[in-house]
């Protein structure tokens, strides 16, 4: 703990489904075909058998749309202020705030001092900011499979 900055403390936070955040801009276009009971009721009243529809979502399975969330995640950390640290993928420094966020996947780590996670935490799920949908941030326990027990 630093005398100036108050209580330094770790929260956690999961992307609600991440991928499906991002825009699919692939070089190449993407068509799926709709299973029947994912169809609306207009469609069951014509004579289609296999309807395909344009994937503009990156969606799970699609082999680009890891990346495509990892552009569109960083691109709204950014946003928020954060700056991406050189050499250390998906870890950002948001130097205003004095604060360390990683990110894999759709686990968001923030760690820095208490005052500020509530602040940072509200800026990154605003739309006007960096629009990301997530879980109620709350007190480090488990992260990437590993349980965190908090230190007496």
């Amino acid at each position: 703990m630093a005398a100036s900055q108050g209580i330094i403390k770790t929260t956690q936070a999961d992307g609600l489904r991440a991928y499906l955040q991002a825009l699919l801009k692939s070089k190449h276009k993407t068509w799926v075909t709709i299973p029947y009971e994912l169809w609306p009721e207009s469609w069951k009243k014509r004579k289609m058998r296999k309807p395909v529809c344009l994937l503009q979502k990156s969606l799970y399975g699609h082999p680009e749309s890891g990346g495509h969330w990892e552009r569109h995640c960083t691109a709204a950390i950014i946003k928020c202020g954060g700056q991406a640290v050189e050499n250390h993928p998906s870890t950002f420094w948001f130097p205003d705030e004095r604060m360390l966020m990683n990110v894999y996947v759709d686990d968001f780590l923030l760690s820095g001092p208490e005052a500020g996670h509530d602040i940072l935490w509200r800026r990154l799920r605003d739309p006007k900011h960096g629009n990301i949908q997530m879980e109620d941030p709350e007190p480090l326990d488990r992260f990437l499979g590993r349980s965190h027990p908090a230190v007496p």
